[in-house]
Parts: structure tokens; sequence; C-alpha cells
């Protein structure tokens, strides 16, 4: 027994020493060296983060460590502590400058940096944390106090506040808001499932991101800010909280919701009132209310009920949300009253003129929803019974239904449509795989245009029939067949105008056949239309939808285009077009052909305008533009050869380029003698040369310019009532970035020639340096006009060529009066002894 206890006392003893030696070992450099080494080991493969001691140094009864990271971070730890207690009192000083570093300890990613300054004190079963938090630009106050290393009180506390913006930042999230909030929190967590204690967070001032809220979400709100307050109650095993949010747009309120510690249930309600926000170019004018009810059991089974009050029955939704992650959502609205949601929308647009009586229905569940990725599946139906419809007092529906179904999930979508409105019957079905469009049949048969032109605020008369059935949608192509077919269709000239924003002077009636088919996205289609008034025909039209290219080829006529005109001129007369258009790499283009007053054809091609008239019967064109009364005869040639870039007039007209030219030749002009015209002028100087010239710049159409009709406008009573003849016209202009320079422009009668020199600017419509000429046979001006202004104000300057006709007319008098007048007035009329051309064109002084 003595040895056995003496091997027992030499074992201990060998224990202690080897014990005794491992401890002084470790406390010693080679030692806290090993341990450095170990720790540094353990940590980086449990977080590559870099982490790294700059110094370690653990002694008998003190410790200091500095710590280190990829960033450059900097943590310090050192105190004194009892070998035998553990006791100990120490300070901790950390900044860690990126905390994104450490995403995959802390479970989520956070920005920027945080640093703590504080005190750890531990004696016996006790231990108290007291630090200053810095991060998000905010400095946090936080105790924590621990007993038998169980968490007994904490106390947090915002002095300044915590800048939502900041936050925002730190937690990875758009600065959706900026303001301030204070935070202040004083429990015992002695029992953390059953707290006590109680927090407080308000804020006087939350100013919510405006304009980034509308460039992500469309979301439309004013700029007020909202106040907000947030008490919290610890009391057994929940906390209650109170929550009040208030601003000029946004009511949140709620006094009864509880959180379970123990199972993470949530209960209670919440009221929500929105007023004066929109989304996107839609605002809401009227208070929206909603009431929100949680309740769960635990945190795996959470519920939440939305009741939205928009009328008088509720809108429903019912959402199940395990772990506070949404499952599914079930929307129900049961006979939702049509007359009230009309009024709704009446504080959004004009419906005064709309009555409506019946009720709608939905029932709808989103289910198996999976956020990330965006999944879920959908099914759904609506119901509605329209009993009485009328817009303006016309009966538009009655006792009519419209149904839907779809069906499908967040990629493959069913839906299915059909109704009995506007006494057709109207089924539609669409189904779209992974967001897109396979197959999509429409067929409408008897679709009454009165009733839905009507709600649409238009008028016209007639039934339609339409059906298209497409298919093997693919890289923007598919296939498909569709009709479109109506015995006759009345549109008012209101709805055309309205439409196409010209003038039309009649409504227009047709009948309405088209067809079409197309493979692979190219394919064919035609259309007559054929009325009293008009007819036309769109025939060989291709389609080719993967290179955005069109064709087809047209013709259109109408006994009497005064009933179809849509123009403000006054037209009158048969007429008849055919060509073909066209839309390729593009680029429009155009052939365009008539011969009711001569060859007249149109080709446009490759931003190349040709425009050729041959032999054309001025006389069937002046009746044609009610000129019949003013122009009696003549033949005209027109030639223009001009490039066209741009996709709106004032680019065309700054690029346009070439040449324009008319002539014609024995135009007979009616109610204006231009020869007596010129005649008096040369004798009394009190006719603008323009007003005579105007057929320069019109051509065969100027004397509806210059009103030849009306005297007054003149002053020659006795020459308007006459007949001239224009013998020869020529009005040949180049055009160069859209100013057109006078060529060759001049006429001749039987007894006058007239020319014009200068350009006009068609960017502005201003005449430069422009002249007209009252010519002699020279092609000298024996009388001259300068130009300015523009073509809608015109305006004539003096100049040295009127003062001369001044002088040349006290001239002649005294010729008559006075024989020896003519030696005393030579030298100071300065009579010229040769002229300056003024033309140098190809019209020909009258003989």
């Amino acid at each position: 027994m003595k040895k056995f206890l003496k091997i027992l006392a030499i074992s201990v003893v060998g224990v202690l020493v080897i014990l005794v030696g491992v401890a002084f070992w470790l406390f010693s450099s080679s030692g806290n060296a090993f341990l450095k080494d170990k720790i540094t080991e353990i940590a980086n493969q449990k977080a590559p983060i870099g982490l790294e001691f700059t110094h370690f140094d653990l002694g008998f009864n003190s410790y200091a460590f500095a710590i280190t990271d990829k960033q450059k971070s900097q943590i310090a730890l050192s105190g004194d502590y009892s070998l035998f207690s553990l006791n100990t009192k120490a300070k901790v000083n950390a900044l860690i400058k990126d905390l994104a570093l450490y995403e995959k300890l802390i479970g989520m990613r956070l920005n920027g940096d945080v640093s703590v300054n504080g005190d750890v004190i531990k004696e016996s079963n006790k231990l108290a944390i007291n630090a200053d938090i810095k991060a998000f630009n905010s400095m946090i106050k936080a105790d924590v106090s621990l007993e038998d290393f169980k968490p007994k009180r904490l106390f947090l506390s915002s002095k300044e506040g915590i800048y939502v913006e900041s936050l925002l930042s730190f937690l990875n999230q758009p600065q959706y808001a900026k303001g301030r909030i204070l935070i202040n929190a004083d429990m015992d967590i002695s029992n953390l499932q059953a707290p006590s204690g109680g927090f407080n967070i308000a804020s006087s001032a939350i100013t919510p991101n405006t304009a980034l809220l509308r460039k992500t979400y469309g979301l439309v709100l004013p700029k007020d800010s909202i106040k907000l307050a947030i008490n919290g109650v610890a009391k057994n095993d929940s906390i209650t909280t109170t929550l009040l949010a208030t601003s000029s747009y946004l009511n949140v309120e709620s006094n009864n919701l509880k959180a379970s510690i123990v199972d993470f249930s949530s209960n209670g309600d919440i009221k929500v009132s929105v007023k004066n926000i929109g989304f996107s170019d839609f605002m809401l004018k009227t208070p929206l209310l909603a009431n929100i009810n949680l309740k769960s059991s635990n945190i795996a089974n959470q519920e939440a009920t939305l009741a939205l009050n928009a009328v008088t029955n509720p809108i429903l939704a019912h959402i199940v949300m395990p772990n506070y992650a949404p499952q599914s959502v079930k929307l129900n609205a049961k006979d939702l009253n049509l007359k009230e949601l009309v009024q709704l929308a009446s504080n959004y647009a004009d419906m005064k003129d709309y009555a409506v009586n019946g009720s709608v229905s939905l029932n709808a569940l989103v289910d198996k929803i999976n956020l990330s990725p965006l999944n879920y599946t959908l099914k759904g139906d609506l119901k509605s019974t329209i009993a009485s419809l009328q817009y303006q007092g016309l009966e538009i529906g009655k006792d009519n239904t419209l149904n839907a179904e779809i069906s499908g999930n967040a990629k493959d979508l069913k839906v299915r449509v059909d109704s009995d409105l506007f006494d057709s019957k109207l089924l539609a079905n669409a189904e779209l795989e992974s967001n897109v469009p396979q197959n999509v049949q429409v067929d409408i048969k008897g679709l009454n245009l009165q009733k839905l032109a009507k709600l649409l605020q238009y008028n016209a008369q007639g039934v339609l029939n339409a059906k298209a059935d497409l298919t093997n949608f693919k890289d923007s192509n598919f296939d498909g067949d569709f009709s479109v077919e109506s015995k006759q269709i009345t549109l008012a000239k209101a709805t055309l105008n309205k439409l196409s924003g010209m003038e039309f002077k009649k409504d227009l009636s047709f009948a309405l056949e088209g067809l079409g088919k197309i493979k692979n996205g190219s394919g064919e289609a035609m259309l007559n239309v054929d009325g009293k008034d008009i007819q036309a025909t769109i025939q060989n039209a291709k389609i080719d939808l993967k290179n955005n290219a069109y064709s087809a080829d047209f013709a259109l006529s109408t006994p009497e285009i005064a009933n179809i005109n849509p123009l403000s001129m006054a037209l009158k007369g048969a007429l008849s077009l055919k060509g073909s258009a066209g839309f390729a790499n593009n680029k429009p283009s155009l052939i365009l052909q008539n011969r009711d007053f001569g060859s007249f054809d149109v080709a446009l091609k490759n931003e190349k305008l040709l425009v050729s008239g041959k032999d054309l019967d001025i006389k069937k064109i002046a009746a044609f533009t009610d000129n019949g009364k003013l122009i009696k005869g003549g033949v005209a040639n027109l030639n223009a050869d001009l490039s066209i870039k741009g996709d709106d007039a004032k680019t065309i007209i700054k690029h346009l380029n070439g040449s324009v030219e008319l002539n014609t030749r024995n135009l007979e002009i009616y109610s204006i003698d231009i020869d007596a015209l010129a005649k008096n002028y040369e004798n009394t100087n009190s006719v603008n040369l323009l007003d005579v010239g105007a057929f320069v710049l019109a051509g065969p159409l100027g004397v509806a310019v210059t009103k030849g009709g009306d005297a007054g406008m003149l002053g020659l009573n006795a020459v308007v009532n006459s007949k001239s003849v224009i013998k020869e016209l020529e009005a040949k202009f180049a055009l160069k970035n859209g100013v057109a320079q006078a060529e060759d422009v001049a006429f001749a009668t039987g007894k006058t020639r007239m020319a014009a020199v200068g350009a006009i600017n068609l960017n502005n419509n201003a005449f430069e340096n422009f002249s007209i000429g009252l010519l002699d046979e020279k092609d000298c001006a024996k009388y001259s006009q300068k130009v300015r202004g523009t073509l809608d104000n015109p305006k004539i300057e003096i100049t040295q060529t009127a003062i001369k006709t001044a002088v040349n007319l006290a001239s002649s008098i005294f010729k008559k009066l006075k024989k020896g007048a003519e030696v005393v007035t030579e030298p100071v009329l300065g009579e010229a002894k040769a002229c300056v051309p003024f033309y140098h064109g190809s019209v020909k002084h009258p003989k």
C-alpha cells in the first residue's frame, strides 16, 4: 500500500511538474508564438479574411493583443487578469475598416466601417461590457451585463440619433430616405424568453428620396416628411408595440402589435391610410384605406389579412408567410359594385357621360412563392355582370357578361377571355411560355361599332367581324392568319378628323374586307375598301417582321374628291391614284401615278425624290382646285430632283438639295390683265410688282395667291375683268440646304416680261436678296422692287429704281408742257447711257 501511495504521489508530482512546465512554456515567448500561430490558423480556416496578430503578449497576470486583417483594420485588447479566478479588467479598442470582408461571418453584407471603444470587467460570475459603438455615421452607447455568463441587462442609447441614409448604405441598401432616428432601450434580459423593460424609436422627420423612388419603382410621393414613433414594452414572454407614422400622405397606426419571444409569433392590427401619392402617371386623389391583421402561432406559421376598402365591399388579400417569407397570397373580391367603381374612377377621369350598373367578382391564388429567384403559381378568374352600360344616354350594353380565366406561373401563363359586350361574341385565348407568347387566338363576331366607338368617345356605325390565329412566336416572328370584314362602316367626319388631325368635310361610308397570312414572320396581306365616295385596294402587301420591311401596291379612286377631301384647300372632281409604297432599311419608298391631268409621276427611293409632270392640262388642274373661273387654259411641265433626308419637316427642309423646274405654255388667266397692270405701274408706280409677278413664284396657281379677283387689293377696277395669256413661263430653282436659288424665273405675255432673282430660304420662309423686275428688250429692268420679309408677310423696299421712276414721270410731264425743260432737267436726271442686264434666262421678250 505504501508503495502504491508513493508511486501515486510521484505520478501526481510529475503531472504537476509537466503542467507547470507547459504553463511556463505557454507564457514564454515560444509558447506565445505557438498560441498565436494556432489561433491564426484556426481563424483563417473558418473565415479567410487575412487575420493576423501584430502583437501577442500573454503573461501570468496580464495580456495585450493587436490584430489586423486584409484591410489593415485594427483591434486591440489589453488588461489584467487573475490566473486562478480569471477575473479581468480590460480595454477594447477596435476599428474595422470594411465590414464587407466579414460577410461570411456575419451572414449578410454590410458596407462601411465600425469602431468600438470600451471596457470589459469580470468579477466572479458577473461580466459587464460598457462600450461606445460608432457605425453608419452615428454613435451608440451600449451597456450589457451578464451573470453566470447569461445576459442580465441591456441599455442602448443614441444621443445624437442614427442617420437613416447612412444606416441604409451600411445595410447595403439604396438611400431611399434621409433623417435621424432616436433609439433608447432599457431592458432586463436575464431571462431571454421573458425580458422586461421597454424601448423607444422615434423620428421627427424621415424624408423619402422621392427622385430615387420614382426612378426605381415609379412611385410618386409628395416631398413632406414622415413622423415616426414606436414604443415597445416587454412583459412576460412577449413585446407589445405601439406604432404611429404620420405625414400629409401616409398614416399608419397600431396599438396592439404583440410579438412572442418564445415562438416568434406575431399578432395584432395595423390601420393604413394613403392619399396624394402616385405610381408612374397615376395619382391617388382619394384616400385609400386598408386594415392589416397579423395572426400567427409560431415562426413557421405567419399570416396576414389585408382588407382594402376602396368601395363598400372590401378587396381581401390573405398572405401566408412562414418564417416571415411570403408563401401564398389569396385574393378575393366579391360582388364589387360597378357603379361605385365608376364613381371612384371619376376622380381620375371624366366619367360623367357614363352610367353603369352591375357587379364584378375576383378570385385568385398566388402560391408557392419564391422570391429569389422569383417564381410562383397563379390561378384565378374574373366574372362580371353588366346589367346596363350607357354613354350619353345611348345604351352600349345590357345584361352582358365579361369573364376571364388565368393560370400558370412566373414564366408560363394561359389567359382566356369571353364576352358578349357590344352585341358581339368575343373569345380570346393567349398562352405564354418563358414570358414569350406562343399562341394567340381572337374571334370577334358581330361587333357593334357604334357602341364600341361611343365608349371610346368616337362616332361610327356598322358591324365588324374579325379573326386572328397567331402561333410559333420566336425572335419577334410568328405564324398566323388574320381577317377582317364588314358589310358597311360609316365613320363620322368628326371622328375622322380626330383620328387623323385633318379636315374631312363629310362622313365616310364603305365596305371593308381584308385578310393576311404570315409564316415565320413573313407573309402577305390584302385589303379592299368599297364605298360610294371611295374605292381603295391594297394588294401584294409584303410583310417581313424579321427585317422590319414592308411593301404594298395600292389604288385609290373617287368620283368626287370633295366628299373625301381631308385638306383645308377646296378640291372638286374625280381623282384616281395608283402606285406602291414600302419601308425597308429604315427608309420609306413610294411610287405614285396620276393620269387625270396629264402624265404625273412621283418616285421616292433611297432618300431621293423624283417628280415628273408632262403635258399637264392646267385648265383641268384649275377646275380640280376650284380655280376654274380664273384659269382656263394652258399646258405645264414639272420636274423635280431632290434629296430627302430626315424624319420631320424641319430636318427634311434643312437637308433639301436638288432642283425644281416648272414651265408653262399659253397659260390663260381671267379676271386680271397683267399687261394693263404693268402699264399702270409704269404710269403711276402704284402697283407692287410682287402682286403682278406672283405667277413667277406660284406658277399656274399664282392668281389664287394674289387673289386676282379682289380689285380692292390692287386698286385697279379697270383691269380686273379681262384676260391675260402668259405665252411662256419658266420657274427653275436650285436648292441647297433648304435655300431655293432662282436660276431662271420669268414669264412673258404678249406685251410684258417679268423676272425674279435672288433666293427664298425655306427654313424660315424668308426672302434673301430677292428682287422682281419689269424687263425691256435688252434684259434690263425698266423698273424693279426688292422684296424682304417672309412668304406670309412680304415687304416691298423703296429702291433707287423706284425713285428714278418718279423722276422719269416728272420728266415726261415737262416734255409735254415745256420744250425747254428737256435741256434743264437732263443733267439732273443723269440718264444712263447703258444698262446692266437684270435677267439672263430662257424666256424671250415679247415681239
